[in-house]
């Protein structure tokens, strides 16, 4: 990394949140030193590891009570034995993984009245689970630079704040992550918002260009390189190109799915059900006595994820299957016998007893090959994605993939990829894989004019009514205003999906009223996910909102000209009506989390 490079952060620190679907955490720099991140370490038990785990543990009263290991503690705690009021574990509310709550489909847009249900099933505002979540870590991070200071010397106000969400996120999600942050007390003018592939790829493009340059014909201008950003509910993938001036161009949309850790968990999780029973499981998640039990299985699981696994044809591995899960199986099937026995019985009469699984010890002794199928389903989707984005011309000839995020630390993920990708390209998996976003998100804060381009996810324009030209437009659509023939609801253009817009980025138009007389000029701005859509009612069409410019006496006998523009480039649409005669300037940030506007569906088809 450059050692000249200076931070262009206004403030003295930069501090980052990564909010992740299986682990969260927080690391800041200075900017005298802004390249030596400073990270916390979460201990939890016999668990230490710079991000603690996402769970959060409301009181009754939906208070605060605890985040990460402590809150899987306290509950795990209050199910064993009531709190001191009496209160069971099941009148408060435990969220663990939530984050992925947030996703978004066709039929489904986040805004401010949704809700995520607890480990209990219980329902509770989405917006009050992740403002506690956030304002638990940028609390826990003030007090740890506060030790540093002589009282009183340090002030939130010398902080810049960023906040990673994925990429693949519609923008009403990204901005539901920015009104929970601001609700968690971080100031509105010193929040940013960064994408985590970009982040990602920050980190790496400082910190690895000796890994990229390997092949000595790379690493300089023009060199493109993608990065794999695989977390526990996404895989987040960005393409960027280093620039003359040592910038990053974004190349594609960033694209991606849910093919994160968490769905291994799952299969994992339906592998149980198929030998213990749908009831068992049940029990064994939501009875208190178990729930302790619960918590130590799943992080057990996970490092089991991660570790490292030899390759023979007689390989096998090895998975502790908690006693209290066949006590369930003895007092729900009324079985009789030793764990082991019990084990191998219902392996027996399951439809994996061809698998050549056996218990012993308390643990499933399998075939590798059977372990590595909880992963397969992901894997196969991601490589599938990413043979499909090797077609697309401008990056076909991407040599260098750089794998990041926790997921991208297990040895099977990294077996597999290097099986399918490593004769045609350079994979590289960078030290501190799992802290890359985070790491990243710090760099982006000291230097946000690194990211030079991005590419536009949508169509963005205004609606028009322009004189009627029969070879152009649809008769339907032909209206008289003022004895002239108008066509209506036309889509006017500003920046096309596909296009590459820079950090804020303004498209401006001038604009008269229809008629005169009128006491205000009304413009409507749309988004569309077609490429060239016609008119603003077209399919894939949606109204953002209306800017209203009032308009003055003289101006209703004259021909008032206002220029409107939309600024781009941050994760809300900003809109200003400057009005040319007045001087008078008039801005909208539109509302994406209103439940009335329903964005198109953020596509992830490369292509």
């Amino acid at each position: 990394m450059s050692k000249e490079k200076k931070s262009t952060s206004s403030r003295m620190i930069v501090a980052a949140i990564d909010f992740g679907t299986t682990y969260s955490g927080y690391a800041y720099s200075f900017d005298s030193e802004w390249t030596k991140v400073l990270l916390n370490k979460w201990e939890g038990g016999n668990l230490a590891s710079y991000k603690a785990p996402t769970a959060l543990l409301l009181n009754p009263d939906k208070s605060f009570n605890s985040f990460g290991y402590e809150a899987e503690k306290t509950y795990a705690n209050i199910a064993e034995e009531d709190d001191e009021e009496g209160r069971s574990c099941k009148e408060y509310y435990f969220f663990h993984r939530f984050k992925m709550m947030l996703k978004t489909t066709l039929s489904k847009r986040v805004h401010r009245e949704t809700k995520c249900n607890d480990e209990n099933g219980r329902e509770l505002e989405a917006m009050l689970v992740f403002t506690h979540s956030i304002r638990y870590l940028k609390d826990h991070l003030l007090k740890t630079i506060c030790k540093g200071f002589i009282e009183d010397s340090f002030k939130i106000s010398d902080i810049n704040f960023v906040l990673t969400v994925p990429a693949i996120w519609d923008d009403t999600a990204k901005m539901f992550m920015r009104e929970a942050a601001i609700k968690a007390g971080i100031p509105e003018n010193q929040l940013e918002i960064a994408l985590e592939p970009e982040a990602a790829s920050i980190y790496c493009h400082l910190m690895h260009l000796d890994d990229i340059r390997k092949d000595h014909s790379s690493g300089g201008p023009g060199h493109k390189y993608m990065v794999v950003d695989l977390g526990g509910g996404t895989a987040d993938i960005t393409v960027h190109q280093l620039q003359e001036d040592k910038t990053l161009a974004e190349l594609l949309p960033a694209s991606g799915g849910e093919w994160g850790g968490t769905n291994v968990d799952e299969a994992y999780r339906q592998f149980l059900e198929d030998i213990f029973g749908e009831s068992v499981m049940e029990t064994f998640k939501s009875d208190p006595d178990n729930i302790s039990d619960y918590i130590d299985f799943w992080q057990n699981f996970e490092v089991k994820k991660r570790e490292s696994l030899s390759r023979k044809s007689t390989d096998k591995t090895y998975l502790v299957i908690p006693l209290v899960l066949t006590e369930i199986v003895k007092e729900q099937m009324k079985q009789k016998g030793s764990q082991d026995a019990i084990l191998n019985a219902l392996l027996r009469k399951s439809k994996h007893c061809d698998s050549k699984i056996f218990a012993g010890q308390g643990k499933l002794n399998m075939p590798l090959d059977t372990f590595e199928n909880f992963f397969n389903p992901t894997i196969d989707k991601l490589t599938a994605h990413l043979s499909e984005m090797f077609n697309n011309e401008l990056i076909s000839d991407v040599q260098t993939v750089l794998l990041v995020g926790g997921f991208s630390e297990s040895e099977l993920v990294q077996r597999q990829l290097k099986r399918r990708f490593e004769k045609t390209k350079q994979l590289v998996f960078p030290c501190d894989a799992s802290l890359a976003v985070l790491k990243g998100a710090v760099y982006y804060g000291h230097c946000k004019d690194i990211i030079s381009r991005r590419v536009a996810r949508f169509t963005y324009g205004f609606q028009i009514w322009p004189k009627f030209d029969k070879s152009k437009y649809s008769l339907d659509r032909k209206k008289m205003v003022n004895g002239e023939e108008r066509c209506r609801d036309v889509f006017l253009k500003m920046v096309t999906k596909g296009e590459l817009i820079k950090p804020g980025m303004k498209k401006s138009q001038i604009f008269k009223p229809l008629e005169q007389g009128e006491n205000v000029l009304e413009c409507g701005v749309f988004v569309s996910n077609q490429r060239d859509p016609m008119y603003v009612d077209d399919p894939g069409c949606v109204k953002l909102g209306i800017v209203v410019v009032p308009l003055t006496n003289f101006e209703r006998q004259t021909n008032a000209e206002i220029e409107e523009s939309i600024i781009f480039g941050e994760t809300y649409i900003k809109v200003t009506a400057y009005n040319c005669r007045t001087n008078m300037e008039h801005e909208s940030i539109f509302d994406l989390l209103s439940p009335n506007i329903h964005l198109p569906y953020q596509y992830v088809d490369p292509q």
